[in-house]
């Protein structure tokens, strides 16, 4: 039986597939927290990599932004772990939580500088070898990024994926924030050909953290996701990562609100992560301190 999310001890967490995953964080009901971090930033403490920081203030998931899986590095991490054949899965052992990443759609030429953060086969083929169990998919519309470029994205990773990585969809930066009920409309029907595609999950920034977003306009979409199957992510973004441990506590509070499954902090906060006092303070708000201790505290060898 696969246990909730938040109930899991870090050796269950890294047994789990993309599919596991799903199901692990739809029964913990809105009480999962992953948290990103910049794989190339020196993280503001030394000898330790970001990854291990957020794991120890509370994170279930770590993202690992700006990870190229054709050049892998991860800023702290010990060298040996990018000798072996599967990076990704060290540093999740490393960190003890599974590990994901961000790939963008956009046109193969004018995305050439990203390297392997391009969405493509062979990125996609390396980072399932190394271990990757989240695949974040968004687009750059001034890359030549657009929506049939990732709905075409999003059906190669699942087949070359199958139930191995969790595949989330971030579809936000073709269209300005939905504030018409016809906006409303129009971001639904882009995330349900999304998850048509093979999405698992539908991310949307998280209201009060990106300009614009509203919490009825969030909640009709989260609503909306959820009734077709997939998972609802919100995102914690535009630099808000940073604000005030009061602030983390009331957008915990708006994400049960609106019912995400799951949410997300960005990495703009202190040297390419979340402040790590927010993580805390998000994760108390969002779940309380047994759930938000037995995370800090559990062991990698649990």
């Amino acid at each position: 039986m696969i246990p909730r999310l938040l109930e899991a001890t870090p050796r269950q967490l890294l047994a789990m597939t993309g599919a596991a995953l799903k199901t692990s964080i739809a029964a913990a009901e809105g009480r999962t927290l992953a948290v990103e971090v910049i794989a190339s930033t020196q993280p503001p403490v030394a000898g330790i990599t970001n990854g291990e920081i957020a794991a120890a203030f509370g994170a279930d998931l770590i993202i690992l932004d700006q990870y190229d899986p054709l050049q892998p590095m991860v800023a702290n991490a010990p060298a040996a772990i990018f000798d072996a054949p599967a990076p990704l899965a060290a540093c999740a052992r490393l960190f003890g939580r599974p590990v994901g990443l961000n790939l963008i759609v956009a046109d193969a030429d004018a995305g050439a500088f990203l390297g392997g953060r391009l969405l493509s086969e062979a990125s996609l083929d390396r980072a399932l070898a190394q271990g990757c169990r989240i695949i974040n998919i968004y687009m750059r519309p001034q890359i030549g990024g657009a929506h049939a470029g990732m709905i075409a994205g999003l059906r190669l990773a699942r087949r070359l994926a199958a139930d191995e990585a969790l595949l989330i969809g971030v579809p936000t930066f073709t269209r300005p924030a939905p504030r018409t009920p016809e906006a409303v409309r129009a971001f639904i029907a882009d995330a349900l050909m999304l998850i048509e595609a093979g999405a698992d999950g539908i991310a949307l920034p998280l209201p009060g953290s990106k300009q614009g977003w509203n919490v009825d306009a969030a909640g009709a979409i989260v609503e909306a996701v959820r009734a077709n199957g997939a998972l609802a992510w919100l995102f914690l973004t535009g630099s808000i990562e940073g604000a005030s441990e009061q602030a983390m506590t009331q957008l915990a509070l708006t994400a049960k609100q609106i019912g995400a499954d799951a949410c997300r902090l960005d990495e703009a906060g202190l040297s390419g992560m979340p402040v790590p006092e927010n993580i805390l303070a998000f994760s108390l708000a969002l779940r309380g301190r047994a759930h938000t201790f037995r995370r800090m505290a559990a062991s990698p060898a649990r």
